[in-house]
């Protein structure tokens, strides 16, 4: 491949690389949505699958007397240069690898049974996402005081910490079937209209679920 190939060809890698960061920017700005609504209701996540795109470009390469090259978007005049245009259309798609670079990848449910009042029982399951069960592996549980503290608000309480609020186990094993259990039991000081937010988490991957104290 000539200098000059080789110049138009670095180009033309750099323009797709700054499309693909551009793909990559605003997945990462879907993803950093918040989970849940003023309400704490689940809100909907949204992923980017691939881009299709149909790209018409002119390329000027100009060089000077000193053999430097550079990439102009408009011709640049004067004798000591020497400009070359080259016009191209480039049609393709970018297509986004899952995590894991495509292989199975975990599946991790959290639901929550209210037992008493004020207390529950928080059930998980693990699988992948080839429906494989995961047996033996470690889930760690958090009541999430941050979120907790937002949700409440929007109720109209001021929630300042989760008092004596605790969960049996925090971190658990599943089991042949890839599930797990723990009792979550609620201060009996808190507001009947707190929000408990409780977080499940495996390799990376949360599951959240929101509870209200309820009443006595």
């Amino acid at each position: 491949m000539s200098d000059s190939s080789q110049f138009v060809a670095e180009s033309l890698e750099e323009l797709l690389v700054a499309i693909a960061n551009g793909v990559r920017e605003a997945q990462e700005a879907l993803s950093e949505a918040p989970p849940f609504d003023a309400f704490g209701r689940p809100l909907p996540t949204y992923h980017l699958p691939y881009l299709d795109f149909d790209l018409k470009v002119d390329l000027n390469t100009v060089e000077t007397t000193g053999g430097r090259r550079a990439l102009r978007v408009l011709p640049i005049g004067g004798s000591q240069n020497t400009t070359q245009k080259i016009s191209s259309s480039l049609t393709g798609r970018l297509v986004s690898i899952p995590a894991g670079d495509g292989l199975p990848v975990p599946v991790l449910t959290l639901s929550s049974t209210r037992t008493a009042a004020r207390q529950h029982e928080l059930n998980l399951s693990l699988h992948n996402s080839a429906g494989e069960i995961l047996q033996n592996a470690q889930v760690e549980i958090n009541l999430d005081l941050a979120t907790s503290q937002q949700l409440s608000q929007t109720q109209g309480v001021n929630l300042k910490n989760l008092g004596t609020s605790r969960l049996t186990q925090a971190i658990l094993v599943t089991d042949e079937q890839g599930q797990a259990a723990t009792e979550l039991t609620i201060d009996s000081n808190l507001p009947a209209k707190a929000s408990i937010v409780i977080t499940a988490e495996f390799d990376q991957r949360i599951s959240r679920i929101v509870v209200a104290a309820g009443n006595e």
